[in-house]
Order: structure tokens, then sequence, then C-alpha cells
């Protein structure tokens, strides 16, 4: 029975995988709940993950950096795949017009990060998980949690809490 307790206790590797399912088809089944016709869907397992480590259950923080990273590569490669083949007969077409375009609203929303950053005095990776929520841009976050991650190396675990909070506020908003 000792296993039993190190699994649901003691962060090691099954436990934080016990966790991450528990938390993936808690917050999958609770998305599909609708309220008056309408129901957060997948984004309703960023809440769930919210109040896990609210009550504390906590995981193994080196597994947890190879999830982010590995979960990350994923994500942009399956981007890529499904975007790639047409990237190059897109750009003929006004590709050029429509990256400075993309390149101007990326800007615009760093610079209104950092406007609502001084005139608030809201942490700035809260806004930044904001930011990235609010335009649904995943790698966006991964990037930035990398960023202010080697920034703030002063952390007791090197992880920034707020940014992943600010995202999972925002996301469902979108």
């Amino acid at each position: 029975m000792d296993w039993v307790n190190e699994l649901l206790w003691k962060q090691t590797v099954p436990h934080t995988i016990l966790i991450y399912c528990i938390v993936i088809a808690l917050g999958v089944a609770l998305g599909k709940i609708k309220i008056f016709g309408i129901s957060l869907g997948i984004t309703f397992v960023l809440f769930v993950g919210i109040a896990a480590g609210h009550f504390g259950f906590g995981v193994n923080h080196e597994l947890i950096d190879f999830i982010k990273d590995f979960g990350l590569i994923l994500f942009v490669f399956s981007i890529g795949m499904q975007v790639g083949p047409g990237f190059f007969s897109s750009f003929k077409k006004g590709g050029i017009s429509l990256n400075l375009m993309a390149l101007v609203i990326v800007f615009l929303g760093g610079l209104t990060t950092l406007f609502l950053h001084f005139i608030t005095g809201m942490s700035l990776p809260m806004l930044v998980g904001v930011m990235s929520g609010a335009v649904t841009n995943t790698p966006g976050l991964g990037a930035a949690q990398q960023a202010l991650t080697q920034a703030s190396s002063g952390l007791s675990d090197g992880s920034i809490p707020e940014i992943g909070l600010g995202y999972a506020v925002a996301y469902p908003l979108v």
C-alpha cells in the first residue's frame, strides 16, 4: 500500500502523470456541460488546473519542464504541418502585406501591454499571460515563460505562476 500513498502524495513521475490525467479528464468532462447553451469546452482544463494548484496538488518540476517543452514542440509542429504546404502560394498572393499587418498587430499588443502595466501597476508576467491568452497565442506564451524564467533566475522554483493564470483567465473570453 506504500505505492498508493507514494502515487497520490509524493512528487514523483507517476504522480505527475496521474495529476495531469485527472486534471485533463475532469476539465474535458466539465467543459462539455452547457449552461444557457454555452460551454467552455477544452478551455475548462485551464480552470481545473488552476483549482488543482490552489488546493495544493503539486508536480515534479523537472518533468513539468519536459512536458511544457514537448507539448509546445508538438503544437508548433502540428500547426506547421497544417499551414506549411500552402505558405509560399499564399505568400505570393499578398503575403507580404498580411505579414506586415500581423507584425503591426503584435507590436500594438506589446505596446498595449506595457501601457496597461504602467497605468494599472499590474505585474508584467500577469499581463504577458493576458496578452497571450487574448490572442490565443500558445507559442507566444511558451516563449514569454522561457524569457521570464531566464530573466528572473532568483525565483525559488524557476517558475512564473502569474503568466499561466493571466493566460487562463483571458483565453476563454476570445
